[in-house]
């Protein structure tokens, strides 16, 4: 079975350089989502994000606590990164990748796409996922937007939403 593809993009009212470093904070991203209980760098990775940097991220959902060890596989200066899950505890995964690409950018806002490609264990969970995936894609950019924004650390998800509406300018597709 193929990977499931999840692509979800929204505007950002910052400059493209103010939302780069904002992503380069990868080791600590708990330290303003409030989606990822816990976050930190592995020892001997950076926490600023850079091939092969790794982190260790807890996520308590639907009263789960699910550990995810993940590592950059691709980076572009300025640009993107891609990070696979190579290690879960407590979510049914065979693999998954992130991808976070800063795709354009006008005198009003920024352009932040995220790719999420997973296949869950066992296989027929993974179009099942689908919903679950998509409302993750815009629960972690919205994340994104509001700390690259206002610079507000962990405001809760829910808030979020009612903050920005259902649906903010964004796009999702899946593949």
């Amino acid at each position: 079975m193929k990977l499931k593809k999840i692509h979800y993009e929204m505007p950002i009212r910052v400059t493209r350089e103010v939302l780069w470093k904002v992503l380069l904070q990868y080791g600590d991203v708990s330290a303003f989502h409030a989606g990822v209980a816990r976050s930190f760098h592995v020892e001997g990775s950076r926490n600023e994000a850079s091939i092969g940097c790794e982190r260790v991220c807890q996520i308590v959902d639907l009263g789960l606590h699910i550990t995810l060890k993940e590592r950059i596989v691709e980076l572009v200066e300025g640009s993107s990164y891609k990070y696979e899950v190579y290690e879960w505890k407590n979510f049914p995964l065979r693999e998954m990748y992130f991808e976070f690409r800063i795709s354009g950018s006008t005198a009003t806002h920024t352009i932040l796409e995220i790719n999420i490609d997973y296949q869950a264990k066992p296989a027929f969970l993974t179009p099942l996922m689908a919903g679950k995936m998509k409302r993750l894609a815009r629960d972690v950019l919205l994340g994104y937007k509001h700390y690259a924004e206002t610079g507000e650390t962990r405001v809760p998800i829910g808030k979020l939403k009612a903050m920005y509406g259902s649906h903010p300018s964004a796009e999702v597709q899946v593949v």
